[in-house]
């Protein structure tokens, strides 16, 4: 038994979803014709950062793959696979949004990245005043090649719903 916005919210999510893996056209196209090994390797001889293999593949698929979910424990680096997803985004002068469920979690997204992080909300351009209502939607979505969700285990079935119908067909999601 279901209530209707639930449904409809499932349903929803579910449908997204399939829209944005189904959809061949990527914003990322460079990367699914990069070789990552030799970028990898950049990394490692200019900037000194080093990657083990499980952060490689972390950050290859969230690259070339339009949804994505990283996942691990305390000190598997999560962390340090996000900034080279950015670092490689701004390298090409790609766009990209990080955001959070809550407040707490934004601030810490940003202390981590260096980089802005908003929580969905407003990320979504919220408007209590305007029949509570996102202003980012499939009809405006957000003009991002990337969007980087973190706690996304802190999502609700609805928040992501509305979440989902403002990500573009051709951008990449990394949960």
């Amino acid at each position: 038994v279901y209530l209707p916005p639930f449904y409809y919210g499932e349903i929803g999510v579910a449908n997204r979803l399939k829209r944005l893996v189904n959809v061949e056209r990527s914003r990322l196209d460079f990367f699914h014709q990069a070789n990552l090994d030799r970028v990898f390797d950049h990394l490692a001889q200019q900037g000194g950062l080093v990657l083990n293999q499980g952060q490689q593949a972390a950050v290859g698929t969230a690259l070339t793959h339009k949804v994505s979910v990283l996942t691990g424990g305390p000190g598997t680096g999560k962390t340090t696979a996000v900034r080279t997803v950015i670092r490689l985004l701004e390298s090409r002068r790609l766009t990209y949004a990080l955001a959070a469920p809550t407040g707490r979690a934004a601030k810490r997204l940003a202390e981590a990245t260096g980089r802005e992080a908003r929580t969905i909300h407003r990320l979504l351009e919220f408007k209590p005043q305007k029949g509570f209502q996102f202003q980012r939607n499939e009809d405006n979505p957000l003009d991002v090649d990337m969007l980087i969700v973190d706690e996304a285990s802190m999502l609700d079935l609805l928040l992501t719903n509305h979440l989902l119908k403002a990500v573009h067909p051709e951008s990449h999601l990394l949960l």
